[in-house]
């Protein structure tokens, strides 16, 4: 059991941060901070973390 929850633990992380992913992109690409109005707290500082990750590697 505890090897299956871990297991799905992993997925949802794949998913979260694959959706955190076009989040930013799209942030990016459009300019409208969508996340800060509609996300919690945490998950909008990951997706400008990621933002802003992006912006170093592409100059």
């Amino acid at each position: 059991e505890i090897k299956r929850l871990k297991e799905k633990i992993e997925e949802l992380e794949f998913v979260k941060d694959f959706q955190q992913d076009i989040i930013a992109d799209m942030e990016l690409i459009t300019g409208v901070d969508m996340s800060k109005k509609s996300l919690p707290k945490t998950l909008a500082d990951e997706i400008q973390k990621k933002k802003t990750d992006r912006l170093k590697e592409n100059g």
